[in-house]
């Protein structure tokens, strides 16, 4: 009964346990794909674009009337009222001469009122005729700004898709080199059995026992390394893909660059990147808003006119005795406004503003050099590679050929295990050499298509 009951808690442990520990088979696409749904940067980047799209709401209701309603109560004592005084009998006068009629005139005198209810209640409405382009230019930054963010966001997007073929890429060439070092530690293992019984016959020395024990140890030492770097590798595409340290990925697919590349001249090269790249658009987008920033500022000191309207109602703010009264009536006109002297504040925006033209114009020659350079690097770097694949693929082949002249020499007895075994390692030296090509030309193509903005 006791056996019964500890196996159910060991499954119950296992099932409970099973969900915790997850385990994702990933493509690249999936790997990227991921990346790019789950990071904050993205995150960040799609906010800023929903904060342009806002700005531009505010930049276009100026286009728009502006209309305010004010209302106002309130309490008040010791207001100032006029009240009428008896009337006296005045002559009318034509041109200085009096006419003989006269009129009887009441004049007014203030007297304290000490208690009052007033109400007052403003509908303004303004509508601007002419701002100096400041409507426009805030508009059309708004749209640069929208356009710089959206270049952005590819950029992020490239770069982190970069980072995780880079990171997904490694493990991959780590995967197949640890086959090709088990594969290896495999034929040593073998030759060392075969080593150690020859010993016992007396056939072969200790040496090449010792040998064998030797070359095990070194390639083994380097297997354990490689493991170690595969689970740093996979710790850092866990870190891009935001996911938990305690799920298992395993990277689908194996190290092959046989994708066919084309590269342009430099010169090709210079307009082709600047046109795509994405980090250069959003810089100029940026350097528009700038643009159209110092343009909005300069507008401070055109004249600015505008149209406005005016309704009103009021009751207690009347001349007794007919403070029981209401009020109300309407205006309407036209406004013009000029800024005469702001003591240079308009003058130093302007200039801010320039001088951020200016910095942003030295970012996008400073980047538009770095991506010349890194172009250039690559572009010479892969036909290196190309080279050295060439190059591997024909010692490889002389390789595989001595093994198969070591293999007849050691059947018949004219070579010893050592040597058989070097012709065996040999061929897998040249494999893993292979591979690392075959990696850095997938590197350097997932470097030439960031810089391509694809």
């Amino acid at each position: 009964m006791k056996k019964v009951i500890f196996f159910y808690f060991l499954l119950s442990f296992l099932s409970g346990n099973s969900s915790t520990f997850a385990q994702r088979e990933l493509t690249l696409e999936d790997a990227i794909h991921l990346a790019l749904q789950n990071n904050p940067a993205i995150k960040i980047n799609r906010s800023q674009i929903k904060e342009a799209e806002a700005k531009y709401t505010q930049a276009h209701s100026s286009f728009l009337p502006q209309a305010v309603v004010l209302a106002k109560y309130f309490y008040t004592n010791n207001t100032m009222g006029l009240f009428a005084l008896e009337g006296s009998s005045v002559p009318v006068m034509n041109n200085g001469i009096p006419t003989g009629d006269d009129i009887i005139m009441h004049s007014k005198a203030p007297f304290p009122i000490l208690d009052r209810d007033v109400l007052t209640m403003d509908l303004n409405v303004v509508y601007p005729l002419y701002t100096g382009g400041k409507r426009k230019n805030a508009v059309e930054s708004t749209k640069a700004l929208n356009d710089a963010y959206q270049n952005e966001l590819k950029d992020t997007e490239g770069f982190l898709s970069l980072n995780v073929k880079t990171v997904y890429y490694n493990v991959l060439f780590i995967n197949e080199m640890l086959n090709v070092y088990k594969e290896t530690l495999n034929q040593l293992q073998e030759h060392y059995s075969i080593a150690v019984k020859a010993y016992a016959e007396g056939v072969r020395s200790e040496f090449d026992v010792l040998m064998f024990k030797t070359k095990i140890k070194e390639y083994n030492s380097q297997y354990i390394d490689f493991q170690g770097k595969k689970e740093i590798a996979l710790s850092t595409l866990k870190s891009l893909l935001n996911i938990s340290d305690t799920d298992t990925i395993i990277c689908k697919g194996t190290v092959d660059s046989h994708t066919e590349q084309y590269y342009l001249s430099t010169e090709q090269m210079v307009d082709s990147i600047n046109a795509v790249n994405n980090k250069l658009r959003s810089l100029k987008a940026m350097k528009k808003v700038l643009g159209f920033k110092e343009r909005i500022d300069a507008a401070d000191n055109l004249p600015n006119l505008f149209a406005f309207g005016n309704y009103h109602i009021y009751h207690g703010i009347d001349t007794p005795p007919f403070d029981v009264a209401w009020r109300q009536g309407y205006a309407m006109g036209i406004g013009l406004k000029i800024n005469l002297f702001d003591g240079n504040l308009t003058k130093g925006k302007v200039q801010e503003a320039k001088a951020g033209v200016e910095k942003m114009a030295g970012y996008e020659e400073s980047y538009k050099l770095q991506i010349r350079n890194k172009y250039v690097n690559s572009v010479e770097h892969i036909s290196s590679l190309e080279s050295q694949k060439e190059s591997g693929l024909s010692n490889l082949d002389i390789a595989k050929k001595a093994y198969e002249i070591a293999n007849v020499g050691y059947i018949n007895g004219v070579i010893t295990t050592i040597e058989l075994n070097d012709a065996q390692v040999n061929i897998n030296k040249i494999r893993a050499q292979l591979l690392g090509i075959e990696k850095d030309f997938l590197l350097e193509q997932a470097n030439l298509q960031y810089l391509r903005g694809e």
